[in-house]
Order: C-alpha cells, then structure tokens, then sequence
C-alpha cells in the first residue's frame, strides 16, 4: 500500500472521539476562534470562514470555488448554503466521506451545485478558473506545501482569492520545548480532576505533553502534518500580500486536548474563558498552533502564476 492509498484508508474509516475530547466539539472554543479570526462571536466551526470571506469578497458570491481534501466537505457545503459560493469543485480520495458529501449534498438541495472528483486535482484542473481557493484543514496534508500554494495561486483567475484555515504546527507535530514548556504551564495550574484520562478513568494525564513518533505518526497517515511547518513560510512567498491571521491553539489544542472532556461548558465556563485568555496571550506572542491566511491574486504575470 503505499502513502496515497494509506491516507484514503485512514480517512475512509476514522476511528470515533469519545464525548468533547477536541476543541472543535466545544461550542465556547468554537465561539473564541471565530472572534479570534473574524472580530465577532458565531457558532459552528465555518462560521468565522463564512464571516471572513464575506467581507474579502464585499458580500458578494464566488462564482466558482475549489476545495481539495475536503473530507465531507462540511465547511464547503455551509459555505453553498450561505450563498458564500456559487459552486463548490471537490476533491477526496477516501470512498467513505465522498459518499456522505453526495448524501449531505442531496438532503441540503445542493447537489447541482457540487461536482466531486477523487482523481488529482494537481494534475487536471486547469488554470486561472477558480475565483476562490479554499483550504480548509487539507493543506497540512500537502507535500511539499509549496508546491500546492503555488498550484492554487495558477488556478486562480486574476483577482481570485486564495483562504486556508489550517494547522501550521511543527512538521509531524515534533512540538519544541518551548511549545511543551507552555502547554505543561497550563496543566500544571488545574486541579487533577482535570486531568483524568477520558481514555482510561482512573489515570492522570500527564502534565507534560510528549511528542508523538514520526514513525507513529506515518503508520496512522503518512500525510499528517507532513509539511505543516512549512505552510506559513510557503504562503509568504507565493502571496506576499497575504494577511495571516493567528488563530492560537497551544492552550486548546495542545494542552487541553484529551482533558478538555473533564471541563463542563457551563460550570467551568469562567476556567474555560480564563484559559482562552491565556491561549489569545500566546498567541500574541507568536506561539500557536492555527492560522488563518487570504490573498488576492494580484499580479497574474508573477512567477508562481
């Protein structure tokens, strides 16, 4: 088997989270990086992409937007339904969650508004015919980065827009000490009860997070943040008019993430904002885990067109 058809395995059949392990399953987290990334508080996780790309695009619709490695293509079909895009391209290798986006699709009435393919976007879309580039959780996927920047900045039209809302952790998650050192701080000021391991009652998660194998890592997906410490550094030099947006994630994603099932909405929600403040002050001091990146497509004669 090799890496392509591993990562569509993975994905076809993704093991189930136990309840509220992620931050993505908090509406209170949800609700911080939508204010974070777009200036006001909404639910859902598209919800600051529909915000932002509203205002990128004067509240007027794109026309024709591509996706590729859109999963089950949840953000993309919320982005049809909020007439943010006129027609979403897709693209997805795993047979499992292009079967749920038909499905979604057709229950939403949006099916003659999508075209999904699970062929390779890279080698047969044509260019300068999208008016957005959308990149939502996929390009850390991307080896190398670069070259898929650079792809999505020559299947823009002039004046498309390309819009990622990614992980730009280290590649393969090899956090740094000084990563560790903060998420550790944040375990450290919680009593224990907060740190009970949702995976096994009884044990405490360790204060310190350690950083996962590569080898681990690859057996599972070899394309998980394979390149994300590149994404950032990649957009810079294919966009260099792009506006990055941090969106935080070392309190979130790497400290609270397991534990964050011990923390109620409602009877911590006074921690819970705490804990966010402490992750926005991080994040200001450059240390975070997610971005959000847009650029227009300026100069359609610049070397990456």
């Amino acid at each position: 088997m090799n890496d392509a058809q591993q990562t569509a395995a993975h994905w076809n059949a993704p093991p189930p989270l136990p309840l509220r392990t992620r931050w993505w399953q908090s509406r209170a987290i949800v609700r911080h990086i939508n204010r974070r990334i777009a200036g006001e508080e909404s639910d859902g996780t598209a919800g600051g992409d529909l915000a932002l790309l509203r205002a990128q695009n004067g509240g007027a619709a794109f026309g024709r937007a591509i996706s590729v490695g859109c999963g089950t293509a949840y953000h993309e079909l919320e982005l049809l339904r909020a007439g943010v895009v006129e027609h979403f391209d897709l693209y997805e290798i795993a047979p499992s969650r292009v079967a749920a986006i038909h499905a979604r699709a057709a229950a939403l009435g949006l099916s003659m508004r999508v075209s999904v393919s699970s062929t390779d976007a890279f080698a047969n879309v044509t260019p300068g015919q999208y008016d957005l580039v959308y990149w939502r959780d996929a390009l850390h996927h991307m080896n190398p980065t670069l070259d898929a920047v650079a792809w999505s900045r020559r299947v823009l039209g002039a004046g498309g827009l390309f819009y990622m809302h990614e992980c730009v952790a280290p590649s393969y998650m090899q956090w740094s000490d000084h990563q560790l050192d903060l998420a550790e701080r944040v375990r450290k000021i919680l009593p224990a009860r907060y740190l009970d391991d949702p995976h096994q009652p009884g044990r405490l998660l360790p204060a310190r997070r350690s950083r996962p194998t590569i080898a681990g890592m690859r057996e599972a997906d070899p394309s998980e943040c394979i390149d994300s410490a590149n994404i950032l550094p990649s957009v810079r030099a294919v966009f260099p008019n792009a506006a990055i947006v941090p969106a935080g994630g070392i309190v979130y994603m790497l400290a609270l993430n397991d534990m964050l099932a011990n923390l109620d909405e409602e009877r911590d929600d006074g921690l819970l904002a705490a804990l966010l403040a402490i992750d926005d002050m991080y994040t200001d001091a450059g240390d975070y885990v997610y971005a959000v990146a847009h650029a227009r497509k300026l100069d359609p004669a610049a070397a990456y067109a």
